[in-house]
């Protein structure tokens, strides 16, 4: 088979070169912001260290200030506390600017740090000797060397904010200028990469709107030996990666289901709970009085109640589990009643469900993806019908085309003309933010496109709904 020769100016290496171009670009403006970006990042933890210098050497002041005002030992313990503090906090930020330009600064405010250090020493000296501040040479060069002090921390914050200010100032330029050539660029290739192969592409426009109308196949790979088959195998993969996210929606919807029901299973729990702890209470006490029979009875009420406990929980541990898609003929109404079992307890009492299924009907399905189907449009249902209302799940049979109907029809407030055909679109819903994410009949319809089956609504504003569910009859019709 021959082999396709790359021309030397072919699109791939045109592309190519303008990747490399453009690659080279971001590397060079990444290593020439990167020494700003890093002396920017320094510079702001200098500058929030200088901050809490300068609020630790404005504690050192208050506190000179209350000693020599009242004269008091609490006073200038404080502030010798807060003077230790402050040379700690100028130790550290020597030891991180030491190629900075603001370093002999620090060196002098560490230097001045020491000065007032020791002229308190000497106040606090003569304060112990006699026991009272007397306002003399030392108490001015005390606030000399404090004045100094403050003037050089607040003089060494404002140095740090310019030095800040010009490194962001350098930056923005460098953005600027590239964020041009970035823009050349993105024009110039969408021109250089006007015509390719009409074929795959028309091939991967159709399998796009396949995956939109949630159809996950893959296409027939053409041998182009270009650029454009690899994309085409990449297409591929991503179909299937797709098929994998939808089975992880699926359970990540299921989970924001079992939240919505988990208050009402907490109700269904608790009433065997209760009964329980009543039947144990009555059989301890009849216990000594000698009556087996009251004991057995009671005995019999907790072993009935825990079974229904159990089921409960059976029932929605089942309803979790994440299993892989399988289809398996699996009883009809059983399926649709486990489903109404778990949202029971989630819907209002005034509004009424009810089944009318043969209890024969088989068919294939996957029993716990077809619950999750039925959980999200019960609760979709219940939340159409404001105050007292009814739905209806019922099946038929239709032996011509081969499949079974299952029809969900409350009697809500019904569905406008106009969203009608967005319904099971991914993310639309009509609830208010926060109240839903939109997924629940998108995930619905998926399930129903694995099942090779379909969904269809009919509606109107102020006369409920009625969802039909087309499933196969026959395995062999529903490739899973």
């Amino acid at each position: 088979m021959r082999k396709l020769t790359m021309l030397p100016f072919s699109l791939r290496n045109k592309c190519l070169a303008i990747l490399g171009c453009y690659i080279f670009g971001i590397l060079a403006m990444t290593l020439v912001s990167q020494g700003d970006l890093t002396t920017a990042k320094e510079k702001l933890e200098t500058v929030e260290l200088s901050y809490s210098l300068n609020t630790i050497i404005l504690e050192v002041r208050r506190y000179e200030k209350n000693f020599l005002l009242y004269g008091t030992s609490e006073a200038l313990e404080e502030n010798q506390k807060q003077l230790n503090k402050a040379l700690e906090t100028a130790d550290t930020i020597i030891k991180r600017v030491s190629r900075f330009k603001v370093h002999p600064m620090m060196i002098t405010l560490k230097t001045s740090l020491a000065g007032y250090q020791a002229s308190v020493a000497r106040v606090a000296d003569e304060f112990r000797k006699s026991g009272t501040v007397s306002h003399g040479e030392l108490v001015e060069r005390l606030r000399l060397d404090g004045q100094e002090m403050t003037e050089l921390s607040e003089k060494m914050v404002s140095f740090e904010h310019l030095q800040i200010r010009t490194i962001l100032n350098n930056l923005v330029d460098q953005l600027s200028l590239w964020s041009l050539v970035a823009i050349a660029v993105g024009i110039f290739m969408p021109i250089l990469i006007s015509f390719k192969i009409f074929k795959p592409l028309k091939i991967m426009k159709m399998a796009t709107e396949d995956i939109a109308m949630g159809r996950f196949r893959k296409i027939e790979v053409l041998d182009t030996r270009d650029e454009m088959q690899q994309m085409m195998m990449a297409f591929n993969t991503m179909v299937q990666e797709l098929e994998r996210r939808q089975d992880q929606l699926v359970q990540s919807q299921k989970l924001s289901s079992i939240g919505t029901l988990t208050a009402g299973i907490a109700h269904q729990l608790n009433n065997p709970l209760n009964n329980i702890s009543t039947s144990c209470q009555i059989a301890t006490s009849e216990f000594d009085a000698g009556d087996p029979e009251i004991v057995k009875r009671m005995l019999g009420n907790i072993g009935q109640e825990t079974s229904r406990a159990r089921d409960v929980v059976q029932g929605l541990l089942e309803f979790s589990r994440a299993r892989e898609f399988a289809l398996h003929n699996a009883n009809l109404r059983n399926t649709v009643e486990r489903a109404v079992k778990l949202v029971k307890s989630h819907v209002p009492a005034p509004i009424m469900i009810a089944v009318d299924i043969s209890e024969d009907l088989v068919l294939p399905m996957d029993v716990q993806r077809l619950q999750e189907v039925l959980l999200n449009m019960l609760i979709n249902a219940t939340q159409a019908i404001e105050g007292e209302g009814r739905i209806e799940i019922s099946a038929r049979v239709d032996h011509a085309a081969e499949e079974v109907i299952i029809t969900i029809k409350d009697t809500g407030i019904g569905i406008p003309e106009e969203i009608k055909d967005r319904l099971f679109d991914p993310f639309f819903t009509t609830k208010e933010e926060g109240q839903g994410t939109g997924l629940g009949l998108s995930i619905v319809y998926g399930i129903i496109q694995q099942h090779n089956g379909r969904i269809t609504v009919e509606s109107s504003p102020g006369e409920g709904a009625s969802f039909h569910i087309h499933l196969p009859l026959r395995a062999e019709t529903a490739d899973a």
